[in-house]
């Protein structure tokens, strides 16, 4: 048996292999993920942002920090803006995408977190803990990069009580998805003055530099602005041929993950040709 023929009985059997292994991955990508037995109505009445601009957030709620240690919104906000988010520190998607959004863009401002403004992400799940507030909260400060100690950075986890506070008072509803044990919910950031009064909603996940700086700094006026989002991306997606909602994010890391696979089939299916036709050559 020539080398030449070795080399490319090998160079076949290590591309099937490569190829079984992608098409693993494809499967995984594509399997349906578990659905709520709601109903889409049910599912929209509880999920969303009704902004409620010029009203004001519990100053005196109680959370606690990263380090166990009670504190107060009033005390979070010392006066100063914030930008207000509401996530939970499990969430596999939406939640880490609207904090990596938030942290590219308060890293692209002039203002600092903790010198011209503070952020306050408080979690909607009674059953987070500090101790993951804290990891959330250092992976914020890592990112951000410009004050190691993480001033202005808060992590905020409370009781059902002082949640639905704060919940009820920005228009923050979430579901518990028991068959997915997951959240369905909304995303998006509140404006607050130093003084508690929402000022501004912006939404998605992805926040436009220039338009969160102009937020803070009307927050820092006192002035309550009169364009408002009203349209916030959530977590669920209604699936017409199940009847049921699905993951939009996961969805849609699913199709990109897929064409992504696609592609690298394509392009280790050209090479395997160009290999061929150099063994052939040889």
């Amino acid at each position: 048996m020539s080398g030449n023929h070795v080399k490319h009985e090998k160079g076949s059997y290590r591309f099937m292999i490569n190829c079984m292994n992608i098409v693993v991955l494809c499967v995984m990508l594509i399997l349906p993920c578990n659905a709520s037995a709601q109903t889409p109505q049910q599912i929209l009445k509880e999920v969303g942002i009704t902004p409620h601009p010029g009203q004001s957030i519990p100053l005196d709620a109680v959370f606690k920090d990263h380090s166990s240690d009670e504190i107060s919104l009033r005390e979070a906000l010392d006066h100063q803006p914030a930008v207000l988010c509401l996530v939970y520190f499990d969430c596999p998607m939406l939640c880490k995408l609207s904090a990596d959004g938030l942290v590219r863009a308060v890293s692209e401002i002039q203002e600092e977190v903790g010198d011209d403004f503070q952020v306050i992400m408080v979690s909607f799940n009674p059953a987070d803990t500090p101790e993951k507030a804290n990891l959330a909260r250092q992976r914020l400060i890592q990112k951000y990069g410009r004050s190691p100690e993480g001033s202005g950075w808060y992590c905020l986890t409370g009781s059902q009580a002082e949640i639905e506070r704060l919940t009820s008072a920005v228009g923050f509803q979430a579901h518990w998805d028991e068959t997915i044990q997951q959240y369905a919910h909304a995303s998006g950031l509140i404006i607050v003055s130093g003084e508690g009064v929402i000022t501004q909603y912006l939404d998605g996940v992805n926040y436009v530099p220039r338009e969160l700086s102009q937020a803070i700094k009307a927050a820092g006026d006192e002035k309550v602005s009169e364009k408002s989002a009203n349209s916030f991306l959530t977590c669920y997606l209604y699936d017409p041929t199940t009847g049921r909602f699905g993951s939009a994010v996961q969805w849609t890391v699913r199709i990109l993950g897929g064409l992504t696979i696609v592609g690298m089939l394509w392009m280790m299916i050209g090479l395997q040709r160009q290999n061929l036709s150099q063994n052939d050559s040889d």
